[in-house]
């Protein structure tokens, strides 16, 4: 069973950062995890993935996770925990001076990413006693590259908002209308800043919707319409598409 828990970011960094979270398995009644599954996504996360060693969490590997519109699995050594952070994919041109899309179904190690400074982070991760520190450590990293942040493009900054406000239900005709742009124009520069285009990026937020309002009732017509899908047909498409998994054997994933 594993302990899953969320932090919200600090105030100067809810624009960039949805939020850090843990998750931890009990190292004593099981192995550590071999299999590492990734599942469509909004956001972009940088893991870390630890082993209990004496009681001691020993740092594994660290990975970076672009946003994903695919389902994928990796074999990695063994883990009993995990510690991210979920960054929204219109904050990384600014952050990072790519394009958010050349990081579409990506699943990088941060020192591939970052190089040198990828590998100084994960020192000073790995060097870290405490969870709250740890991230500490990351919330002065993304401070820090706030200062040599980019412009961004504040009119697809704030379609990417409503679509994320609106569930995944928003129609792309009346954002274009709504910003003034063609919907050439409006698609090219929504994938600049989100990764995919605004359909795409619609559905995954939708999906998104769905696992976070799953309670573990089981009743997945009822998950289905509160989430904002048409029908049951089209939620059970979805998960597939996006997790590999039928609802019912993706929710069972978290139980064991």
């Amino acid at each position: 069973m594993i302990d899953y828990k969320v932090i919200p970011p600090p105030p100067d960094l809810k624009d960039v950062i949805s939020h850090f979270w843990v998750g931890t398995w009990d190292a004593q009644s099981q192995q550590g995890n071999s299999m590492y599954y990734i599942v469509a996504s909004s956001l972009m996360e940088i893991t870390f993935a630890f082993k209990d060693h004496h009681h001691r969490p020993e740092l594994l590997f660290s990975t970076v996770q672009g946003q994903a519109n695919q389902p994928a699995q990796f074999s990695v050594e063994g883990y009993s925990q995990l510690l991210g952070v979920s960054l929204y994919a219109h904050a990384v041109p600014g952050l990072f001076n790519i394009p958010a899309a050349e990081l579409n179904n990506q699943f990088l190690t941060l020192n591939t990413f970052l190089g040198h400074e990828g590998d100084i982070l994960a020192e000073r991760i790995a060097l870290a006693k405490t969870t709250l520190e740890r991230i500490g450590i990351l919330a002065n990293y993304f401070k820090s590259l706030l200062y040599k942040r980019q412009d961004k493009d504040q009119r697809i900054v704030k379609a990417i908002e409503y679509i994320r406000q609106q569930r995944g239900n928003a129609k792309v005709a009346e954002l274009c209308k709504e910003f003034n742009l063609s919907q050439k124009q409006f698609e090219r520069r929504f994938r600049d800043f989100s990764g995919f285009n605004p359909k795409m990026y619609a559905r995954i937020v939708r999906f998104e919707t769905a696992v976070n309002n799953y309670s573990g009732s089981g009743n997945l017509t009822e998950l289905a319409y509160n989430s904002g899908y048409y029908d049951q047909a089209h939620f059970i498409h979805d998960m597939q598409a996006f997790t590999g998994f039928s609802p019912r054997d993706f929710f069972k994933l978290s139980e064991g």
